[in-house]
């Protein structure tokens, strides 16, 4: 059975109706150009291909999912519900983990990918940070999480506004 919607198309400043396309397609999302997606369209009665005019960046949620599938990522929805389990506000958590409100909000509405480091500041906020209602003693106060990139250390506190970077020195 084919799935068939009737959009208004403001391109051609009509309504008509549609139908569901679903087209295997090979994209490049940053330095991946060899993710496969689902994609879907609606083709309209002379066969051209449209996007869905109400949510025109469906597939591009799908092609960040496949990134973040690729990398490893966790997905913009696990991010936004360890940030309500641990009970922060976007600004507190943003804070916390040392970036921008604004990168948050975009990482967890699918409008952007995040990078690899904050990927693992997001793992380190699930797995230490305490759950919404624990109450942080004093010697809990000084989080910081360690993040070994190649050859230096990078400790990121995550109460505090500093940002030190350590070499990392092997014991002989």
């Amino acid at each position: 059975m084919m799935t068939t919607k009737v959009f208004y198309n403001p391109e051609l400043d009509r309504k008509e109706t549609y139908t569901e396309v679903l087209k295997l397609e090979t994209v490049q999302v940053k330095d991946i150009s060899d993710l496969l997606v689902l994609n879907r369209y609606w083709q309209d009665s002379e066969g051209e291909l449209w996007v869905d005019f109400d949510d025109p960046s469906e597939n591009l949620r799908r092609a960040f999912a496949a990134y973040r599938e690729r990398m490893g990522f966790l997905s913009s929805d696990q991010i936004r519900q360890i940030r309500q389990r641990k009970g922060y506000s976007v600004r507190q958590f943003a804070s916390q983990l040392g970036i921008s409100s604004s990168s948050l909000t975009q990482i967890e509405n699918n409008q952007r990918i995040q990078a690899k480091y904050q990927d693992v500041l997001f793992r380190f906020a699930d797995q230490s940070l305490p759950d919404k209602g624990y109450k942080l003693n004093d010697d809990e106060q000084a989080l910081t999480v360690t993040y070994a990139l190649s050859e230096p250390e990078v400790v990121v506190p995550l109460s505090a506004e500093q940002f030190e970077v350590k070499p990392v020195m092997e014991e002989a």
